[in-house]
């Protein structure tokens, strides 16, 4: 009976009275800083989140029989409260015109419902960076990034899926003259399950790119860029959506002399070829991102982002009913307010259009059949929230969100409100 009064009637005001305790304190004796060792710095932070949803688990549903003995399906909205951990330690080593920096990270995510508790995860994360410059012009760097994670399923007759993925990215940029730049960057993902039954899940990407810059003013530049990518998982017979993409891309990046508007734009097209030929379509996907920055006054951002890619559901395969890959249109438009030297906040608007199609055939006792599901999502939202930094490393933030999915399958339909409370500590 204790713990179940302290559970629900003062962990929600946890934050809200740790926030008033550390107001107290001067702001001397509370300055920011790092803890610094000859030239290594220490970065220690510490984020704590709880969140409320009153429809956790999108994708749930059941088959009932109505009156009439019919069977029907119903969605089945689950309301929770979680408490995400977040500790960090990051180590930063300049030497020269060089750096090395290690960052370790470990997330834990805690529901309080005690129906739900079989859903908690802690999940590791480290990542390495080397950036070494080898000659004047020519400089090179080595990111390593190894997670050991769990991540909480979509539906609630799902099990939490326990998984390590390393990521290796090298990126060489060479300054030819004084206008151009070329770069070449490498990319290798490596996915593996623990458990058997998602084995079939694991998967291999690799990715190279390469890029020529050209400025044609100050802080203006305008390149070509040429990609290339291998999908390969150890897909189940039948389910062969393994491909090879190529990409021929243009990219603009500026920022304006008065520093108002900065951003980037890229276009161009995706090639991908399937390895089961029956999923070609024989045609060339469009693709496009922009991130734009305008800086109307020293209080006031309006940020525009847009995207047009193909996404990988990273679904188990069990679950990908509409194709283990989706067009995704996404355009958001935000603006971030500065009121005082302490008080700021944000308010986003998002629109994102999703395709899905799976092609293919089955065979069951020597009868092949093919099929062809598509499924289009449209989803909107709007968020908020509401950041108060009441010293240099601690801050306090309050947001909302809300999403709206509709789907010409009824039962992807939902709608989600998410209410969250934060407090950071960077020191």
């Amino acid at each position: 009976m204790a713990r179940r009064f302290f559970d629900y009637h003062f962990k929600p005001f946890f934050i809200l009275g740790v926030v008033i305790f550390l107001s107290l304190f001067t702001e001397e004796s509370m300055a920011a800083g790092n803890i610094h060792i000859e030239s290594l710095k220490i970065m220690p932070s510490l984020i704590v989140t709880r969140e409320y949803s009153d429809n956790y688990f999108p994708r749930d549903f059941k088959i009932v029989t109505d009156k009439n003995g019919q069977e029907k399906t119903v969605k089945i909205v689950t309301a929770a409260s979680v408490i995400r951990t977040i500790p960090s330690l990051t180590l930063s080593l300049p030497f020269r015109e060089n750096s090395f920096e290690l960052i370790y990270r470990f997330r834990s995510v805690d529901f309080q419902d005690q129906d739900l508790n079989r859903f908690d995860t802690k999940s590791h994360f480290i990542q390495s960076k080397l950036k070494w410059h080898f000659i004047s012009g020519f400089t090179t760097e080595i990111k390593d990034t190894l997670q050991y994670a769990e991540n909480i399923p979509s539906y609630t007759r799902d099990i939490v899926r326990q998984y390590r993925d390393n990521t290796v990215r090298i990126l060489t940029s060479y300054e030819l003259g004084r206008r151009y730049i070329s770069e070449l960057e490498f990319e290798k993902y490596d996915l593996r399950y623990n458990q058997n039954q998602f084995k079939p899940d694991n998967l291999n990407n690799t990715t190279i790119k390469s890029r020529v810059l050209y400025q044609i003013m100050p802080k203006t530049y305008i390149g070509l860029e040429l990609d290339h990518e291998r999908y390969e998982r150890k897909d189940q017979p039948g389910e062969d959506q393994d491909y090879t993409a190529q990409f021929y891309l243009v990219n603009i990046k500026f920022d304006d002399p008065d520093g108002r508007l900065k951003g980037q734009l890229s276009a161009g097209t995706e090639d991908i070829v399937y390895d089961d030929e029956a999923l070609n379509t024989g045609g060339n996907f469009f693709a496009f991102s922009a991130d734009l920055a305008f800086k109307k006054s020293k209080y006031t951002t309006i940020i525009f982002s847009g995207r047009r890619i193909q996404s990988n559901t990273s679904l188990n395969t069990s679950d990908a009913f509409y194709g283990s890959s989706f067009t995704n249109t996404m355009l958001s438009l935000g603006l971030q307010h500065k009121f005082t030297y302490k008080i700021s906040g944000r308010i986003d608007f998002a629109y994102s259009d999703l395709q899905f199609s799976n092609k293919g055939a089955t065979t069951t006792g020597g009868i092949t059949e093919s099929f062809n599901e598509q499924r289009k999502d449209i989803v909107k939202g709007w968020s908020g929230e509401l950041n108060y930094q009441m010293r240099d490393w601690i801050g306090f933030r309050v947001g909302y969100s809300y999403t709206d999915d509709k789907s010409n399958i009824s039962i992807e339909s939902y709608k989600r409100k998410l209410f969250t409370t934060e407090i950071s500590f960077k020191f």
